[in-house]
């Protein structure tokens, strides 16, 4: 069967395979949120129980040292856990019933501040404003205009027969009384408005205590079934993954309920101190909401400001609450989280807003407030689980490049500004020499793969290299190594070579590239380094080298380096120093083999298959060996000026 032509070429089957890949996983994703939406009633009670327990396992583990043994354990956690959601349900409602008895008292105050902010504005704008938002709703209530009064023919009568009499409408003394009663309510109604609200919390409640328990109580059978389902053929490892992962979420979580209790306590007891009615209560609420993201600790303190506003008759109170809020929110989110629990939650900011959004609209207020917990346990699970990994991949807060495929990326899309700003990133936590090492040049070598693949054409290449000389000029002033290594004694050899002797000739070294314009690109990183180490670089592109090859003039150096790509066979650096031996016999030849870095027995294996007198397949290395090269040839300078001297 012949294939269809896309684009001059026939359509392959494989291109038809991913299309279904993402067609299943697109069907997939669609059944797994109509299951979330729907299977609510059963899965919010479930996913509170699974955090939960999380929360209660060192509690359980504690239990445990005491000889409480498994089953009573877990008892004596969930009745502490009751007794404490008991305990603040009873402080909730007799701070409730205490604040809505002294509302009224603070009426007065409220309007005088009302009047004052009136006063304070401009005259009769806030008058106008609202005349003209009356208008506007009366314009809107008026009522169409009385239609033409229709006439009604009066019916012909015979004579005779009297007319009918008209209906007893009453008049205006004696205005008929009309009484509407509503049905009475039907079962069903009665249930919805009154039984159900009541009902579904307590039902919420207890579904949530019997998950609960038989998720502790069956916790390593359910450990098992996991490890099972991720798979059993690496058990130790699946094993260690599964415990840190449980391990790492029940100190998150565990922190993060004593961080938000440990807030509760402070904003409860700096208003208590302000002087604000009901502190117990608010420090309650502020603890609460604090779980929900972003604006849980904003809307915490909305009612304790205003009521701070409404008790006292001046502006101090009002001031001094809103002080207690913007000061102590701050702290606990930027300070003393960071140091209960690393920096952040392991997630993006960007999967939080779009967590908060998902689990909202699914599940209600209480997904917002189950939204980060949720995505935290994704993506440590995604962390350790491979099935899982794209997870991590899509919420975590690792970068989802390596530093040298986002360079790379920069480069291919020929932005030499955002390739500089990655660059400086990088460098403020290691040297310019470190950084083309571990970032520059495996950049390149992602390039090298995409020209062996026949993906990166030569021109596109051609900008490559230019885009990676404008980066490299823009970084040019950072130094070699880093501040905390540069304080480290330079070697004897760069000493050298940094401080020529007076009339001595400057050193130079020529960076030759052997076969392309990747090449090119690291022996001009290569002459960025010599340069600052006070050596003359010469670059040699392709056509100078070709002339070399030629058997054109070549300029003298004290050294040469040969920059080359490749990992298949270095029959063009052995043609290459062929050639350098006969234009320049006596200069030794240093080559670097980019792809070989990890494998130094290859390395040494080919220095002695193209003829060269040093290998490397660092940068950092071969700028070490062109700076030995280059001291000894000094030396050899100076000695042979003193003999003539003395002779």
């Amino acid at each position: 069967m012949q294939l269809p032509i896309v684009s001059g070429r026939p359509m392959s089957l494989k291109s038809g395979t991913s299309i279904e890949r993402v067609a299943y996983s697109v069907i997939i994703a669609a059944v797994v949120v109509c299951f979330l939406y729907f299977g609510r009633e059963i899965l919010v009670p479930l996913a509170l129980a699974s955090l939960l327990s999380f929360v209660l396992w060192p509690v359980i583990k504690s239990f445990r040292r005491w000889k409480f043994g498994r089953v009573g354990s877990v008892l004596a956690a969930v009745v502490l856990m009751l007794a404490s959601v008991a305990v603040l349900g009873y402080l909730l409602t007799s701070q409730i019933g205490n604040l809505l008895t002294e509302l009224p008292r603070y009426e007065s105050n409220l309007r005088e501040k009302v009047r004052s902010i009136k006063g304070a504005s401009t005259p009769g704008v806030l008058e106008k404003a609202a005349d003209t938002i009356q208008g506007i709703q009366n314009e809107i209530k008026k009522t169409a205009p009385p239609a033409d009064p229709v006439l009604t023919p009066t019916p012909l009568v015979p004579d005779g027969v009297a007319p009918a009499a008209a209906p007893v409408t009453g008049d205006a003394a004696h205005p008929v009384v009309v009484e509407v009663k509503e049905a009475a309510p039907s079962f069903r109604q009665t249930y919805e408005d009154i039984v159900k609200p009541i009902l579904s919390p307590i039902m919420t409640l207890a579904l949530v205590i019997l998950f609960l328990i038989f998720i502790l109580l069956e916790r390593e059978d359910l450990r098992d079934r996991l490890l099972r389902i991720a798979g059993d053929s690496d058990l130790k490892r699946s094993t260690l993954a599964m415990d840190d992962a449980a391990e790492r979420l029940s100190k998150f979580f565990l922190t993060q309920l004593l961080l938000n209790v440990g807030f509760g306590v402070v904003i409860g007891v700096g208003l208590a101190l302000i002087g604000v009615p009901s502190p117990v209560l608010w420090g309650i609420v502020a603890a609460l909401m604090r779980f929900v993201p972003y604006i849980g600790s904003v809307l915490s303190g909305i009612m304790p400001v205003a009521l701070a506003a409404a008790v006292d008759p001046s502006w101090s109170m009002f001031l001094a609450t809103l002080a207690l809020f913007v000061i102590t929110e701050p702290i606990a989110g930027q300070v003393v989280e960071p140091v209960l629990y690393g920096q952040n939650t392991g997630i993006s900011p960007v999967a939080v807003v779009v967590s908060a959004l998902f689990w909202t609209l699914l599940w209600g207020p209480v997904g917002l407030v189950l939204s980060t917990p949720l995505t935290v346990c994704l993506v440590v699970l995604g962390k350790h689980v491979p099935a899982l990994e794209f997870i991590a991949v899509l919420l975590g807060d690792e970068p989802a490049l390596a530093p040298e495929q986002r360079l790379y990326q920069r480069l291919l899309a020929e932005d030499a500004a955002e390739g500089a700003a990655l660059a400086e990133e990088q460098l403020k936590s290691t040297g310019l020499t470190t950084f083309y090492d571990d970032v520059a040049m495996k950049s390149l070598k992602l390039a090298h793969i995409d020209v062996a693949r026949g993906r990166l054409p030569r021109d596109e290449q051609g900008d490559l290299l230019a885009t990676m000389r404008d980066v490299a000029t823009e970084i040019d002033d950072y130094p070699l190594q880093h501040v905390a290594a540069a304080k480290e004694p330079a070697p004897e050899s760069a000493a050298t070579s940094m401080q020529p002797t007076t009339g001595q000739v400057a050193s130079k070294v020529m960076c030759v590239s052997a076969r392309g314009i990747l090449d090119e690109a690291a022996a001009h990183l290569l002459a960025q380094l010599l340069g600052k180490e006070h050596v003359e670089a010469v670059v040699l592109d392709r056509a100078a080298t070709a002339k070399l090859n030629r058997g054109g003039a070549s300029e003298t150096a004290d050294a040469i380096c040969v920059s080359f790509f490749g990992d298949d066979n270095p029959f063009h650096v052995r043609y290459l120093v062929r050639t350098l031996r006969r234009v320049a016999p006596n200069t030794p030849v240093i080559v670097g083999f980019w792809m070989l870095r990890d494998d130094p027995a290859k390395i040494e294996d080919w220095k002695n298959r193209s003829g060269a007198d040093y290998a490397t397949g660092s940068l950092g290395d071969a700028m070490q060996l062109c700076l030995q090269t280059v001291g000894r040839a000094k030396a050899e300078t100076i000695a042979t000026v003193k003999t003539k001297q003395v002779a």
